[in-house]
């Protein structure tokens, strides 16, 4: 089932992507971020790979917090979680001048690769590169799907 311009605008989704080198980064919404065409084709992809890296994947590195956030806060846990795992990290920027982008905000210490990962998720991520590198790029933009 593809992701409509609604659900995009009612949901809060966590997606990921690869950049040009292969690296595998994480980015959240927040109702309001630019989704990519790749994400917004298939939710069962997209809550696959969340389901493997969120609750599959092992922490296998220490993860650097490049903003300030409540430590009750969710989001932050969870990006932290992933980085930990070897995903770097964006939220939505509340910066109105990049609207729709995102701003890096958790880091590993040692990233994973598309490489490092089974088969079956290599598969399903082999269409969601992103002409960046996420271990100098602060911010990202990409092109929204709608």
């Amino acid at each position: 089932m593809r992701y409509s311009e609604i659900d995009l605008q009612c949901e809060d989704i966590m997606w990921f992507g690869v950049d040009k080198n292969g690296a595998i980064f994480e980015c959240t919404t927040g109702g309001i971020g630019n989704v990519p065409e790749f994400v917004c084709m298939s939710k069962e992809t997209n809550e696959t790979l969340c389901d493997y890296f969120v609750k599959t994947l092992s922490k296998s590195t220490s993860a650097t917090l490049l903003c300030e956030y409540d430590e009750d806060n969710e989001l932050l846990k969870d990006c932290i979680g992933l980085s930990e795992k070897g995903i770097v990290c964006y939220d939505i920027s509340e910066d109105d001048e990049k609207e729709g982008d995102y701003v890096k905000i958790s880091v590993p210490e040692k990233n994973i690769s598309i490489e490092s990962l089974p088969n079956h998720i290599k598969n399903l991520l082999e269409d969601h590169i992103v002409d960046v590198d996420v271990l100098t790029n602060n911010l990202l933009h990409v092109n929204h799907a709608y």
